[in-house]
């Protein structure tokens, strides 16, 4: 609108200027507002001034009688008429000049208006005195404009909201009951100083103000108290209209205030000067899940100066008011009640000043696809607001990465949480490994326990991982030049850190897992690696380096010698001065050695690192000199494992031909060269092309893997691409079995079908994970592993959300054990139910551990549960401290996608795990097995999943001792009698489907399972002693995309060279390794 255009007439214009712009109608009104408290002033002056009546002390006259003269007629100057004149003439020409502008053609509702009628009433009386001056002495209750500069004041506040200037509700309705409180005692004030003119007590303004102040606060001295009847009736009106109005007033600031509450405050600069914030949006406030992201986004010492604003439509419940007002987060954190779709509320949260906006979505949801179209629009809108802000977005569906690639950072739910199950069944427990690397701890979790295995867990999930750049660092800045395994084996040797990864500093250069022997370290080259500590916080190096060395030499000690070395490791300490004797010490005993045994110093000096001499005899284990030793001849004959036709005839090495979604990653993987129809994928129908109807007519060389699903979803591709990445060796692809929850028995969408034809060895057949049936014909007595997934829930309550994959796993667990099973779970305190058995008193003691531990403010106290423990379970809202950590280590989520298969780097290594048997115990320590893959096959060990029996050298004596009563007897004999029940049970149902009942074996291994448990060490010391049965996590070396099955073999590394001496493990020069060799067998 273009104001003052010419067809308008007067009146419009002055509508516009006076009532619809904004900013002029704040003028005049402010102007007015001043006119009427000028006007109460001018009043108060000619009060003080007037002497006709009596002293301002009270004073009893002799006689009664009522002066209404006085009333009537008062005394004022010359002056103070004028400039009371004038200003009523300016008041009452406004006044009447905007009801004109007002005036719609009814004289009868402008005569009934109290602001028109209170205006003529204070100010034409004194504009009648200019032509009267005999009326000059006339009494005018001028003060009564104080109620018109109250509705004045509540105009320009309006006015004010209009003008954009911030003023919030709260804030209007206070200076709305404080103004109107102000005219009620300044009206009582001067109406009983006029009234008491009459009386036989006479009131001055002060007098007048304490009596009213006395008289609304109820206190009621009696020292003044009105004695004129007009006055003690203008008290009772001033006392009624006081109670009809003001509990108005307080009542609407108190809707106000709790609206406010429930609403939260402003982010404003009163929070801090230079203050710097972050934005947290998310729809729903769950106080668990607000915990976690406080406890780990604080756990960083560079985040204790940042707020936290959270942004979030839903109220506070009472568990979110009590987290707020714990004195950790109080004074951190704050709460504001809005949708980041409104620029409101995002300018309330001061969002275009804001250090990084998360966008979080709630755990507990029914529909996840909503809830991402929700994510998108919430990141459109922070985009759209503040396009300079980072952006940190949790999603739940690959394919909604799509619109928001303008994000910092993304975690995507079903990625991760796919590609963790399909990992778990190549590298056991290797979720359990990738949730402890990925928070943020101490290694304190264990610390107190009895427990032997507990502490060095425990201890070991206080490993991170760190970036640091080469020119910076002293742990790799001697490398500077040399190969990169050969600075990762003597980066853990001498300091305990393990390389894992680097990066070029080149522009669109990538992340490295293990580049391998080729990899030449540069200066300005970004390493990675795995530590207790980053090197920026080791203030004094060498005195960190040694603290961190005597907790890991005392871990390692209870990890080989059981509780014994709780004992051993607390009471033996070697000085510094004695230790550097007994080594002088085992070098005279060695030279002795050499000479008895008639050997050269070849022998021992191959088993010192950097001797590359060429000599007759070798180290065992080989020496780590940045290059690759001598390794078996490449060419390969026919194969031996297939038989007629080897399957890697059908078999590419090529990109998915059809992805499940847009924007997945381009991954090599094992594709067949010819797609299979949709019949021959259904395991349990036969077709023209195949005849087979049960997994056993199959015949495959290894155990299958099924996957019960109660959906399809775009996340299931990310579960393919780690079980046929192309360095997995083809002979060991294990055949993948969908067991799909489908309506009706419907079969899966075409799309869909499309996807899993081209992968090898991959069926699916529709049924429950809840049928036995189902699980029969699905080849469950064939497989090795089982993964569940559910990805709908119904349940009301929110922990509840878990309850049907728990019972089912339940179920899978007590008639299949030897199963491995896997899941997830939404909330991690359900994990303590997983795999529950009511009479197992060890797994029941974890219980008092976990409260402990949380006593002790760990974000880890879950981490001592069994099932987590051994790698069977994990929870998806572990995911979301990923995103936390992103904040401060940007790179951590490219890192886990590369080392998860979700993403492929270019001449990078790969995650791969090698099991540790009798005929490797030659190699005897992580260090010689560090070494031996370094110098052979340029792998890099990172972590150890180590299975024990539950004996006296692997848990404490009092948690050994179990109850021998003879109600503990029956109790063992109940429970071996159900096992054999079920047992008949599943023979039966196989019996009844046409299957052999002999390839159910699983009953018998129950008890050998109940016997055992499993945990992961991160980066184990270099003295940890090995065992049979380890697991060993190995970052293998890249591999070229046409390198034959036969090369990718991870235990290649493990070959034992020939012509070693039998002597060669007697050369060593520390005592601790002399006494393990002379109890070792070595054989040529």
């Amino acid at each position: 609108m273009q104001y003052g255009s010419g067809d308008q007439n007067f009146k419009s214009r002055l509508q516009q200027y006076f009532i619809e712009n904004h900013k002029s109608s704040l003028r005049i009104r402010m102007f007015n507002f001043v006119i009427k408290v000028l006007s109460c002033v001018l009043y108060c002056v000619r009060v003080v001034h007037d002497t006709t009546g009596e002293d301002a002390e009270y004073v009893r006259l002799a006689n009664t009688t009522i002066k209404y003269d006085a009333l009537a007629w008062v005394e004022t100057n010359d002056l103070i008429w004028t400039i009371q004149t004038v200003v009523a003439a300016i008041s009452i020409a406004e006044t009447v000049l905007v009801f004109y502008i007002g005036y719609k053609g009814s004289i009868l509702r402008l005569l009934m208006n109290m602001h028109f009628l209170l205006e003529i009433f204070t100010s034409a009386p004194l504009i009648v005195t200019i032509f009267v001056p005999e009326w000059r002495g006339l009494y005018v209750p001028i003060f009564l404009n104080c109620w018109l500069a109250n509705g004045i004041l509540e105009n320009m506040l309006h006015d004010l909201h209009r003008s954009q200037v911030s003023h919030s509700a709260l804030f209007r309705q206070m200076i709305a009951l404080l103004s109107t409180l102000f005219c009620f005692i300044f009206t009582g004030t001067c109406g009983m100083e006029h009234l008491q003119r009459a009386g036989s007590r006479h009131f001055d303004l002060f007098n007048s103000f304490y009596f009213i102040m006395v008289t609304f606060s109820t206190v009621g001295y009696g020292d003044f108290y009105p004695d004129f009847w007009l006055s003690q009736l203008f008290v009772v009106i001033l006392i009624v209209m006081v109670l009809a109005v003001l509990p108005s007033k307080i009542e609407a600031l108190g809707q106000t205030w709790l609206e406010r509450e429930k609403s939260g405050m402003n982010y404003t600069k009163g929070f801090g000067k230079g203050e710097t914030h972050v934005v947290v949006t998310i729809t729903h406030l769950e106080a668990d899940f607000i915990e976690d992201f406080l406890t780990e986004f604080y756990a960083h010492p560079k985040h204790a100066g940042i707020l936290i604003v959270l942004l979030s439509p839903s109220e506070l419940d009472n568990r979110m008011k009590l987290l707020l007002k714990i004195p950790l987060w109080a004074h951190r954190v704050l709460y504001i009640r809005g949708s980041a779709l409104k620029d409101e509320d995002l300018e309330r949260a001061l969002m275009a000043k804001a250090k990084a906006c998360f966008i979080l979505s709630a755990r507990h949801v029914r529909k996840k696809n909503e809830s991402d179209e929700q994510t998108i629009l919430r990141s459109w809108a922070v985009k759209d607001f503040a396009p300079h802000v980072p952006q940190f977005v949790q999603v739940f569906r690959p394919e909604t990465k799509l619109h928001i690639e303008h994000a910092e950072i993304i975690i995507c739910e079903d990625e991760f949480k796919y590609s963790l199950l399909a990992n778990n069944c190549i590298c056991p427990g290797i979720s359990t490994y990738i949730t402890l690397l990925m928070h943020t701890s101490r290694g304190e979790e264990g610390k107190k326990s009895t427990e032997p295995w507990h502490k060095v867990y425990g201890f070991h999930s206080g490993n991170e991982i760190y970036d640091i750049l080469v020119s910076d660092s002293k742990f790799f800045g001697e490398y500077v030049g040399k190969s990169f395994t050969y600075a990762s084996f003597h980066a853990h040797k001498a300091f305990g850190v393990c390389l894992v990864g680097a990066k070029r500093n080149e522009p669109g250069s990538r992340i490295l897992l293990n580049p391998g022997h080729s990899f030449l370290i540069q200066r300005f080259d970004r390493l990675y690696y795995i530590a207790l500590t980053n090197e920026e916080s080791l203030t004094d190096f060498t005195k960190g380096i040694h603290a961190q060395k005597k907790q890991v030499n005392f871990a390692s000690s209870i990890a080989n010698l059981g509780p014994a070395g709780l004992d051993l490791s607390s009471t033996v300490e070697v000085p510094e001065e004695k230790e550097a004797g007994l080594k002088l010490k085992w070098k005279k005993r060695r030279k002795l050695l050499m000479k008895s045994k008639n050997l050269t110093t070849t022998d021992a000096d191959s088993l010192m690192p950097g001797n590359n001499t060429e000599i007759g005899r070798r180290s065992s284990v080989g020496v780590v000199t940045g290059q690759l030793a001598s390794s078996e001849s490449e060419e390969e004959e026919g194969c031996d494992i297939c038989g007629e036709r080897c399957i890697e005839e059908s078999i590419i090495k090529t990109t998915p031909p059809v992805s499940a979604y847009i924007g997945t990653s381009v991954n090599l993987c094992h594709m067949l060269k010819e797609k299979r129809s949709f019949c021959c994928l259904q395991i349990s129908e036969p077709c023209e092309h195949c005849k087979f109807v049960s997994p056993r007519e199959y015949g495959w060389q290894n155990p299958a893997i099924i996957v019960a699903v109660d959906q399809t979803s775009s996340g299931l591709y990310n579960l393919l691409l780690p079980l046929r990445a192309f360095f997995r060796p083809v002979h060991e692809l294990q055949p993948i079995i969908l067991l799909l929850e489908t309506e009706d028995n419907q079969k899966p969408s075409s799309a869909f079908l499309d996807v899993i034809a081209w992968f090898p060895l991959i069926y699916w057949m529709p049924g429950k994970i809840s049928s036995l049936d189902n699980l029969l014909s699905a080849g469950i007595c064939l497989a090795e592993h089982i993964i569940v997934v559910k990805e709908v829930s119904s349940a009301v309550e929110e922990h509840l959300a878990d309850c049907t994959t728990i019972i089912t796993a339940q179920k899978i667990h007590r008639m299949f054990p030897k199963l491995k099973l896997i899941t997830e779970l939404t909330y991690s305190s359900n994990m303590r139910f997983m795999q529950f058995d009511p009479y197992d008193s060890y797994a029941l003691q974890q219980s008092k551990f976990e409260k402990r531990e949380k006593k002790h403010g760990s974000n880890l106290a879950f981490m001592f549960r069994l099932p987590f423990a051994q790698g069977g379970v994990f929870s998806a809202n572990m995911l979301d401290r990923l995103l936390y950590q992103a904040f401060v280590k940007t790179y951590l989520v490219d890192f886990l996608k590369i080392l998860l298969g979700i993403d492929q780097s270019p001449s990078s290594g790969y995650l791969a795990s090698i099991k540790i048997t009798e005929d490797d115990m030659w190699i005897r320590t992580y260090g010689r097995l560090y070494q031996k893959l370094c110098s052979s096959v340029a792998d890099i060990p990172i972590g150890v999943y180590r299975t024990k029996q539950m004996d006296s050298k692997t848990i404490s004596i009092e948690m050994e001792k179990l109850p021998h009563s003879s109600e503990a007897e029956k109790r063992t004999e109940t429970l071996r009698h159900r096992r054999e029940v079920m047992k008949e049970l599943v023979k039966s149902r196989m019996q009844n489907l046409g299957m052999a009942a002999d390839d159910y074996k699983n009953a018998e291994h129950a008890d050998e399972k109940r016997k055992t448990l499993s945990y992961v060490i991160i980066n184990p010391p270099f003295d940890l002693e090995l065992e049979p049965g380890d697991v060993v996590y190995v970052l293998r070396a890249p591999i070229r995309e046409n390198t034959r099955s036969k090369r990718i073999n991870p235990r290649a590394g493990l070959f034992r060279a020939p012509n070693i001496s039998s002597h060669t493990s007697l050369l060593n020069t520390y005592p601790e390794e002399a006494s393990s060799a002379s109890m070792l067998n070595v054989t040529k």
